[in-house]
């Protein structure tokens, strides 16, 4: 298994142990896996603030624009991930990813980051949309 390999699967098992020495090792985190995107948009998807901010610290690009097809499949860039999977997966969990890849200097497509108004309405719409999943399955 390649070392980027090794880092894909230290992230989804939420390793941060692992991910910490793969980084100690001098792995390159902006290294586009063959969808196009780098690591950080696997460790965004996971949720898990303490790798992301393990990765940022490190040199992860939090601006990265993907290839296609992630571009297309999930996001050009870091940031407008997370904002999707805040909307539509968790606003709780996903909300301090966002906030920690503001920090780190992310913006979206346009260059710029949600103003207070934005995220005001964003936040009641996701949640409405939210609560309207729960227990929606594809075979009703």
């Amino acid at each position: 298994m390649s070392l980027h390999e090794q880092l894909m699967t230290a992230i989804v098992e939420d390793n941060v142990g692992e991910v910490s020495r793969l980084i100690r090792n001098g792995l390159n985190l902006n290294v586009r896996c063959d969808q196009g995107a780098s690591a950080l948009f696997v460790a965004i998807l996971q949720g898990n603030a303490s790798i992301l901010r393990l990765m940022l610290k490190h040199g992860a690009d939090p601006n990265l624009i993907a290839d296609e097809p992630a571009a297309t499949i999930y996001a050009e860039k870091p940031l407008e991930l997370a904002m999707q999977s805040r909307f539509l997966l968790d606003w709780d969990k996903y909300h301090p990813i966002v906030r920690l890849l503001e920090q780190n200097g992310a913006t979206d497509s346009d260059g710029g980051v949600e103003s207070s108004d934005e995220l005001k309405v964003r936040k009641q719409h996701a949640k409405e949309w939210q609560d309207s999943q729960r227990g929606f399955h594809l075979s009703d």
